[in-house]
């Protein structure tokens, strides 16, 4: 898995920055000595392969599909708040002074206006930094964040959010703690009557994938995505990036046991809306051969950040046509894989564990589908049966947790004893039907006598 770097258009829908606060020019910071000498630039612009067609949801009989579902005017994600044009803080030398979990208003009055804030972060974490943008065709700023280099005085860029005109911006950053400078910079155009509005958000926890909050950041994924995050606050989002190398049809899951609402919205390469899935819903869609952008974020605003969510997407894989048996278990003083003279069998006495795959026709692991492992003693011909579920990659582990003496039918002599045991079916089914297995008998051992020599 790597991280890519692109430039794409989008509309962020971000939840409600409900208290706003003015930027007062009594709070800005004396750092007459930091030290900026770059430009503000963009994200790199890659170019990506887009879709060969248009999206096709099949049998849509559990969720709703939402196409516009990302740029939703719902009451959580509109601004409330009066804001009044503020105090000259155009550098980073006269950076106003903000604090983490404050919401800010102010405005950009000229085109190219450059505005520069400061925080100070004392605790280990996760930042996230939210700018909502004036919503105009013709104006287009751009969110940056910079680190304090104590040592130095110098600023050093940490991440970009340059998403284009009439965009609302939103980056992350692993901290351990340090000073930060935020800019907001006017890339195209202005409008002194309308504010941007931005919050800085801490979160304690966060998971392994992060920071992965706008598409700058996202991991890239072939043909398939298994994700296991948490959303650590009410503005995380969560961006992937999957590229699939032909036209496949894909079941997709976001298994959500959070109490919030949580959505996964589906892109193209320009970052147009092609669907927005409810989760805990199962849906299967023809994905045609391109690249995609992928978001999960919780639409009502609530989440959990101790709570994992789960985004499965795969191809859908065809009825059971085979199983591999990777091992078995049982009593440890007959335990392992081993040739009594009629070929190499697993052994077993008075239990087994059964561990394996199943697999469709083209070779695809076949999750969440019933399986069933038969075996017969021969003793008065008793049968055994037990039965289980796949994994989400077609794995299963049956246990059987007592089996009766084997009848010693058969012998081998291995120079120090000669053993006794019996040999067995061991037949695999799924939902009913026999599937082909690389095993299809078991050495049951009965006893050994020792041979002095």
């Amino acid at each position: 898995m790597k991280k890519l770097i692109f430039l794409l258009l989008v509309v962020i829908a971000i939840p409600s920055l409900l208290t706003v606060n003015t930027v007062l020019a009594t709070e800005k910071a004396d750092l007459s000595e930091v030290v900026f000498e770059d430009d503000l630039g963009k994200n790199e612009n890659p170019s990506f392969v887009k879709p060969e067609g248009e999206l096709e949801i099949l049998n849509n009989k559990s969720g709703s599909v939402i196409k516009e579902g990302l740029n939703l005017e719902s009451d959580h994600q509109r601004v409330t708040g009066q804001a009044s044009i503020q105090a000259s803080n155009d550098s980073p030398n006269t950076a106003a002074l903000i604090e983490i979990g404050s919401v800010y208003s102010d405005y950009i009055t000229e085109e190219g206006q450059q505005k520069w804030y400061r925080f100070e972060n004392t605790d280990a974490g996760k930042l996230t930094v939210i700018l909502q943008t004036v919503q105009s065709a013709n104006v287009d700023y751009d969110l940056h964040l910079f680190k304090l280099n104590e040592e130095t005085m110098t600023l050093e860029e940490e991440i970009i959010s340059s998403y284009g005109s009439a965009k609302n911006e939103q980056l992350s950053k692993l901290s351990e703690g340090g000073v930060y400078y935020i800019a907001v910079n006017s890339a195209a155009g202005f409008d002194s009557e309308s504010p941007f509005t931005f919050t800085v958000r801490h979160s304690p926890s966060f998971d392994q994938s992060e920071p992965d909050d706008n598409i700058w950041q996202a991991p890239a994924y072939l043909n398939n995505v298994y994700e296991s995050q948490t959303l650590d606050n009410s503005f995380d989002m969560d961006w992937v990036l999957l590229e699939l190398d032909e036209e496949k049809t894909l079941t997709v899951n976001l298994d959500n046991p959070a109490t919030g609402n949580y959505q996964l919205d589906i892109f193209d390469p320009a970052l147009n809306s092609l669907a927005g899935l409810e989760d805990n819903k199962n849906y299967s869609i023809v994905f045609p051969k391109g690249v995609y952008l992928l978001r999960v974020q919780s639409t009502s605003g609530d989440y959990d950040a101790e709570q994992s969510y789960t985004l499965d997407i795969r191809e859908r894989a065809g009825e059971a046509k085979d199983a591999v048996i990777s091992n078995i278990d049982t009593d440890d003083n007959v335990e392992g894989y081993l040739n009594y003279g009629y070929g190499n069998k697993w052994r077993i006495e008075h239990f087994m564990n059964v561990r394996g795959q199943l697999f469709d026709e083209n070779g695809l692991s076949v999750p969440n589908t019933n399986v069933e492992v038969r075996i017969a003693t021969v003793l008065n011909d008793r049968v055994y049966i037990e039965s289980g579920t796949t994994d989400r990659n077609g794995n299963f582990e049956i246990e059987f947790p007592n089996i009766q003496e084997a009848v010693g039918e058969y012998g081998f002599n291995n120079n120090v004893s000669y053993h006794y045991f019996d040999i067995i079916p061991i037949v695999v089914l799924s939902n009913g039907k026999v599937v082909d297995s690389n095993e299809d008998s078991l050495y049951h051992f009965a006893y050994s006598v020792y041979q002095p020599h």
